[in-house]
This record gives C-alpha cells, structure tokens and sequence, in this order.
C-alpha cells in the first residue's frame, strides 16, 4: 500500500482484503514528476530514494511537472479576500493542500503560473528533509551532508510530501522545527521553496502584518483520486462556483503527471489487484499480477510508476504470505479433527474389560445402601463396606442381577459374604473400585 496499515484467521482474511481495496485509493494523478519526462534516475552511492537528485546539474521541474516559467523579477504583496483560503504545494488541484489563509492576510508573491500565484511560505509553514542527510548539532539547528539533498513541501494538514520545493548542497545550515516518526525533519522553508495560492482569493496590493498560518481541520481526500481534486477553495465556495475554477480543474486533468503508457498499465493491474483480493482467501492467487508488475517496478523512466509498482508488489507479497499462513493453520485445523475422530473411533471399538472372577470367589464385608446407586436408578448397586476398615472404606460395590433371587433387605446394615459370578472396574473413580456382580449373598454368620 502507499500509506502505512487479532488474532483469528478470519479477522486476519477480511484485513487482507480490506486493506488492498483501501491502498488503491490513493490517486495515481495527484503526484507530480519532479524530472523531465524520460530521463533516468541513477540512485548515487549511499543514498536513499527521491531524496538526493541524480546530479548537480540536472534540471529538477517544479511543483507542476515542468520548468518554471512564470512571471517572476517583481516581488509583490497580496492580500487574501475570502476565508479557509487553501494553499497548495503546487499550481493545481492536483497538488495537496498545505494549510488555510483567512481574509485579510497578506502574502509574498514571486511568480504566477496559470491561475496560480507563486508565494513564499507563510508563517507556519514548514518544509521536510531527510534526516539522513543532516548532521545535527543541537535540536535547533543543522548541517546538510549531501549535495542536492531534496526539500520537500510540508503540510499541517495531511501526511503527504511528494513534492519538491527545491535543492540544498552540502554544508548549507538548516533550522529545525521539529521530527517525523519517519525519519524527516521539519525545517524553516530555505531560501527557493515556495507554496501556491489560487489567484481568485488575493488582490494585489494591502497592507499589514506578514501572514501567519491559520490552523484547520483535515481536507478530506480526493474519492476520485483519477479526477481532479473538487475540494472547496474556500468554505462555502466550491471550485465549480466560477469559470476560472472549473478551466483550471479541466486544465489539471489534462497534464496529470502519470498519463499514457504507465498509467494505462497500473489502472489494469490494480482493478486485477483488488479484484483477486476479494476472492476467499483460498482461491487468491497473486503471482500472476506479481509478474505483471514487476517490469514498471523496475523500470527507470518513471519514478512515480517505479514506487506505486513497487509498492503494490510488497503488500501483494505481504498478503501472500499472510494468506499462506491461514491455509496451512486451517489445513492443521483439520488435521487435528481428523485424527481426534479417528481416535474416538478405535476407542469406541474397545471392549469393556472385565476380570474373570476364579470360581468360589468370595469377598466379605458389611452391606449398606449406595449413594450413588440408589435404588430405583438405572444401575442399583450396593456398597460393601471393609470390616477391617472401622466401617468407612468401600471394599466395592455389589451389583444383583435380575435373575438372581435375593432379599436384599434382610442383609442391609449386616456382614456378608458375596460371592461373584463376574468383577470389573468401576469407571470414573480416581481409584479402581471393583464391582461384584453376585450369584449368591448370605449372612456372615452363617458361614
């Protein structure tokens, strides 16, 4: 996915899913190519992608894809004229949304393009670079390492960072604002990064203080990141509200940075993509799309194609691998299930054991009523008690069959004398207690 993502298999399958269906909503259109088109982009030793440019004397394009060419030489000062004012990262919708101006505010402009003005960042505002490439004496202050390490434009109102505002070379001190769990440091606008502002919202000409940021809510993202973003310029007045709006979302539309060739290919293999992905997880196979990919993940005429590919290929992997995981869990699941019938099968099959009695087997003790085998109950059994035990311990249990005449009553609460056709174990004991199933009980006293 392009922005970062319990415990039961299910919940593990339907976060799979979900989470390839939510990755693929990230525009493809709203990222600008900071390169000419068709130029290579040699990585240089030890440096990590996008944040140093290939070399010293390659043209970097600005914020819309292309080199600059707007009115520039005459610094002027213009005055925001309506409320939540949002100031771009670059010179179209397309770009993301930086922070809000209010009515009012003033702003530096140092060129124009198009329906944009060019102006230098507001108070507030703040710029990224890669921690890699800045030594860092104190928690205010730094020192660029590299040469051409990239600054990119800084949002406090959303995550993105994708374009480049300009170039720092090495030894050029930074202040520092503060640091992102990602690695990037937040750094004072350099001298060369500029923001935009849409030239329906400012006269030229006012007075006062410098502008300062205005702290806002969020701006929703794009749900049509294909299409132009129609996010409100200003609160209560849409994009569509003026005919230089709805020029300029037509005329973004037309230069999206990720047209042709590329774009073409990564739309069909993303709607594969999240096609399979909806799939149970058993019937997913990505290796096919994976094969797909791969050629535009390494490519090199396209950077933005090269990451998107990339990036797709890695969740992919990812979600092969987790799906793999749930089979061989289920596969053992069932395993399991099998085997445990199988073994209440064969044990079912056992018989019951039963001991042999030796024919004369006699046991002798007192005979009293049972607890547990109470008369009436499916099995009545009576209790032998040890004579020798003080009349506690049970010696075992009695058990009279149907076809055996005996007056039971006459012998309960008396020594007697069993005398066994048959023994076998009392199941559920803790200890083996025999049970006698007799052929003939009599008085001991009468023995």
């Amino acid at each position: 996915m392009l922005e970062k993502r319990n415990l039961g298999c299910f919940v593990i399958a339907s976060i799979l899913t979900v989470g390839l269906t939510a990755g693929s909503g990230r525009a493809l259109g709203q990222v600008r190519i900071l390169r000419p088109a068709g130029t290579p982009s040699p990585m240089p030793a030890g440096a990590k992608p996008d944040e140093r440019a290939a070399s010293p004397n390659a043209a970097e394009t600005t914020a819309t894809g292309t080199t600059t060419d707007s009115v520039s030489g005459t610094v002027r000062r213009g005055e925001v004229t309506a409320n939540d004012v949002y100031v771009r990262s670059g010179d179209s919708m397309n770009h993301y949304t930086i922070c809000k101006l209010s009515a009012g505010d003033h702003v530096t402009i140092v060129g124009e393009q198009g329906d944009w003005y060019e102006i230098k960042p507001p108070d507030g505002t703040f710029s990224l670079v890669s921690g890699d490439y800045i030594d860092t004496t104190n928690d205010k202050t730094g020192t660029v390492n590299g040469n051409n390490v990239r600054v990119r434009a800084g949002s406090t109102l959303n995550d993105n960072k994708y374009t480049v505002q300009t170039l720092l070379s090495k030894g050029t001190p930074v202040e520092i604002i503060g640091r992102n769990p990602d690695g990037f440091l937040r750094i004072k606008p350099p001298e060369g990064a500029t923001l935009w502002v849409n030239k329906s919202f400012v006269s030229i000409g006012g007075s006062g203080a410098s502008t300062s940021v205005k702290k806002a809510e969020p701006v929703a993202r794009n749900p049509n990141p294909t299409a132009p973003n129609t996010s409100t310029e200003t609160s209560g007045k849409t994009a569509a509200n003026t005919p230089a709006r709805l020029n300029e979302r037509l005329s973004a539309a037309s230069t999206s940075p990720m047209t042709g060739e590329w774009r073409t290919k990564l739309d069909e293999l993303d709607a594969l993509a999240k096609t399979e992905a909806q799939k149970p997880a058993k019937e997913r196979n990505f290796a096919p799309i994976i094969s797909r990919f791969q050629p535009i993940a390494t490519q090199t005429e396209d950077d933005f194609a090269h990451q998107f590919a990339q990036r797709r290929i890695d969740e992919m992997n990812n979600m092969t691998t987790l799906t793999d995981a749930i089979k061989k869990v289920r596969e053992l699941d069932d395993m399991s299930e099998s085997q445990r019938r199988e073994f209440l099968a064969a044990r079912a099959k056992i018989p019951e054991p039963t001991v042999p009695v030796p024919s004369g087997l006699e046991v002798r003790g007192e005979l009293r009523e049972s607890s547990v085998y109470k008369p009436g109950s499916a099995n009545t059994r009576y209790r032998l008690v040890d004579a020798e035990s003080g009349g506690e311990h049970t010696a075992g249990y009695v058990e009279v069959p149907a076809d055996v005449k005996i007056n039971i009553n006459e012998l309960l609460g008396h020594q007697v004398v069993v005398r066994a056709s048959e023994i076998r174990p009392h199941n559920g004991a803790v200890e083996p207690i025999p049970i006698y199933v007799a052929r003939e009980i009599s008085l001991a006293s009468e023995r």
